[in-house]
């Protein structure tokens, strides 16, 4: 399987597992982020990424390969329970100032950023690659919708009230 391949499935996978949260009903932090993790921390899915970057452009391939796709995190909303997510103002948009990560401070964890920019001449990172003490790494790209970064702080407020719950 090409690595775009491999890519799209795992998002898609993970697309799904998020869509199952968000969800009415009952809410597990705890396996949504395990079944996350199960997905998108694989190595063979690490290695696909991996590859897109070596091509320069992971950002970009990331993003066409969702617009191929299905349905994504990108998409409109598809009910009224998925939250409204605002268009993230640049005045919002966290910065890289110096380009590689130093400016952003995540506790006990290396920060590497990539690509920077996105829809706006500016610095935010359009992709944060995270090591933790034992070499495990992880990519975050900013949530978007019709290509354009949107305000995710509600995301994270839900997720903070979950883990505050238990």
């Amino acid at each position: 399987m090409t690595a775009d391949k491999k890519v799209l499935e795992a998002v898609e996978r993970a697309q799904a597992i998020l869509a199952r949260y968000l969800e009415p009903g009952e809410r597990d932090c705890e396996r949504t982020i395990n079944d996350l993790l199960d997905v998108l921390d694989r190595d063979e899915v690490v290695a696909a990424v991996e590859e897109l970057e070596q091509r320069g452009e992971a950002v970009a391939e990331l993003r066409r390969l969702l617009d191929r796709g299905g349905h994504s995190w990108s998409s409109p909303p598809r009910n009224a329970m998925e939250p409204d997510l605002p268009p993230m103002p640049p005045e919002r948009r966290p910065q890289d100032l110096i380009m590689d990560g130093r400016d952003m401070r995540f506790e006990g964890y290396q920060v590497e950023t990539k690509e920077h920019a996105g829809e706006y001449p500016d610095t935010m990172p359009q992709v944060i690659e995270v090591t933790d003490a034992e070499g495990r790494k992880a990519a975050y790209v900013p949530l978007s919708r019709d290509g354009k970064v949107v305000e995710s702080s509600a995301v994270v407020k839900k997720l903070k009230e979950c883990e505050d719950s238990r």
